[in-house]
C-alpha cells in the first residue's frame, strides 16, 4: 500500500495499489466503526469522535448495537453530553471532555457569551455562580433550575434568556467547561467528574484528524472537513504537521484515504441496524457506501434529521423505531419476506429478553409532521431587536 503525503496544503496523490468496490468500502466502513465486532464502551465513543445526540436516544441506541459491555442501567457511567463538532451536541468520554472543547477553541470567559441570547452582562456571572451552586446541590433539571433561581430572585424577563431553548447560559457554561449534561436521555445538568485537560485549538483538531481516518476511513479530504466542522485546507494542513502517514485507495474513480490497515476480515453482513444521527451515516458526504441516492430522502428529512435504519445486504433499505412493546420497521418500499424474516430477527437480538413484536408498515402509514416554528429561536436568528 502506497502512503501519501501532504505538501505545502494538499495531499499528494500517487497512482493508487488497490480499488475497492463499494461493498468492499462499506465492509470497511462497517468494521472501523465497531459494527461487525463490539468493543467497550468507551472506546467506541472515543474512536467514533464522540456521538451525535440530537436524539436522546441516539447514543443508547449506537451503544447497544456496538458495545461488548453494554447494560440497560450503566451504558451512560465515564460520559457527559456537551455541544462538540460543527456546533452539535453530543455524548463523550468525560475524560476527553477538554479534547473536545479545546478542538471548538472554547477558551474565553463567560463575559464573552454570545450577544443573541440578550443576557446582560452584568448578570451571567452572578447566574452562572449560582446555577453550578443548585447543580452541585443536584438540582439538574432545566425547569428546576428555572424555578430554583426565580426564588433566588431571577427577573422574569431574563428567564427566557438564560434559559433559552436552544442553549442560553447554560450552553455558554457548557462551552467553557463549567456545566455537562448527563449522558442519559433524562436532559440534567451536571457538573464535570473532573476539570478539563486544555490543549491548544491546533493539537485537538489534530487528534480528531488523525481519529477520523482511522475509524471513519477509507474517506476523503471533504468528508473529514464536512464530518469535524473544518475547512478542508484545515484538515490537510494539521494531516501536514502531524506526519499522518495517510494511504489511499480508489473507488469508483475517487482517491480515499486512511490510517492503519485493511481489515482482511471485513463483511457486509446480511442486517446491520444504525441509531438515529449514526456516525457512520454522518462521516460521509458521499453515501454512496450504504444508500441509494433515491433512498437519502428517507434517511434524513428536509429539517435534517437523521433517522435510525436498517442495512440489509449492505443498503439502507428502512427505518426502525422502538414504540413501547412493537419494534416498527418503516420500509422504503416493499420488502420480500426473506428479508422481512432477517431484519425481524436481527431486531429481536439487539432486545434480548424483551419479546417485542416486529410490525411492519410503508412510510403511507406515518402520521403527518408537525410544522416547524420559529417561535423558540433566540431574537439574533430570528433577525428582531434583542
Amino acid at each position: 500500500m502506497l502512503a501519501v503525503s501532504c505538501v505545502q496544503g494538499r495531499v499528494r496523490k500517487e497512482p493508487p495499489m488497490l480499488a475497492l468496490t463499494l461493498k468492499e468500502l462499506l465492509a470497511q466502513s462497517l468494521a472501523r466503526h465497531h459494527l461487525l465486532r463490539r468493543a467497550d464502551r468507551l472506546q467506541v465513543v472515543s474512536d467514533l469522535c464522540g456521538l451525535q445526540a440530537q436524539f436522546s436516544t441516539g447514543p443508547r441506541e449506537a451503544l447497544r448495537i456496538r458495545a461488548r459491555d453494554y447494560a440497560e442501567d450503566s451504558w451512560a457511567e465515564g460520559l457527559v453530553k456537551i455541544w462538540s463538532h460543527r456546533g452539535t451536541i453530543h455524548v463523550v468520554p468525560a475524560s476527553e471532555l477538554g479534547l473536545h472543547l479545546s478542538a471548538r477553541g472554547n477558551t474565553g470567559p463567560l463575559t464573552e457569551a454570545w450577544y443573541g441570547w440578550g443576557i446582560p452582562q452584568g448578570e451571567i456571572e452572578r447566574w452562572a455562580d449560582c446555577i453550578r451552586e443548585l447543580v452541585a446541590a443536584g438540582v439538574g433539571g432545566r425547569e428546576e433550575l428555572k424555578g430554583a433561581c426565580m426564588a433566588r430572585g431571577m427577573a422574569p424577563d431574563l428567564i427566557p434568556r438564560i434559559f433559552n431553548g436552544w442553549g442560553g447560559l447554560p450552553k455558554e457554561m457548557c462551552d467553557r467547561g463549567l456545566l455537562v449534561y448527563e449522558a442519559g436521555t433524562a436532559k440534567r445538568f451536571a457538573l464535570p467528574p473532573q476539570d478539563p485537560a486544555w490543549l491548544p485549538q491546533e493539537e485537538a483538531r489534530a487528534i480528531f484528524v488523525r481519529r477520523y481516518f482511522e475509524h471513519f476511513g477509507p474517506v476523503t479530504v471533504a468528508d473529514c472537513a464536512s464530518f469535524l466542522g473544518y475547512r478542508p485546507a484545515e484538515v490537510l494542513e494539521l494531516a501536514r504537521r502531524a506526519a499522518l502517514p495517510l494511504k489511499q485507495v480508489a473507488c469508483n474513480g475517487v482517491d480515499l484515504f486512511y490510517l492503519g490497515e485493511l481489515d482482511p476480515k471485513a463483511h457486509v453482513p446480511g442486517c446491520a441496524y444504525l441509531a438515529g444521527f449514526d456516525q457512520l451515516v454522518l462521516g460521509y458526504r458521499n453515501r454512496a457506501r450504504f444508500a441509494r441516492p433515491s433512498d437519502l430522502s428517507h434517511i434524513t428529512n428536509k429539517a435534517g434529521i437523521v433517522f435510525p435504519v436498517v442495512l440489509y445486504r449492505g443498503r439502507a433499505c428502512a427505518r426502525w423505531k422502538r414504540a413501547g412493546k412493537r419494534l416498527v420497521i418503516t420500509e422504503f418500499r416493499p420488502l420480500s419476506p426473506t428479508a422481512c424474516n432477517v431484519i425481524a430477527a436481527r431486531g429481536r437480538r439487539l432486545f434480548p429478553g424483551e419479546k417485542l413484536r416486529v410490525a411492519f408498515q410503508t412510510e403511507a402509514d406515518l402520521p403527518e409532521p408537525k410544522p416547524f416554528s420559529l417561535t423558540t429561536l433566540p431574537s439574533a436568528l430570528r433577525g428582531e431587536g434583542n
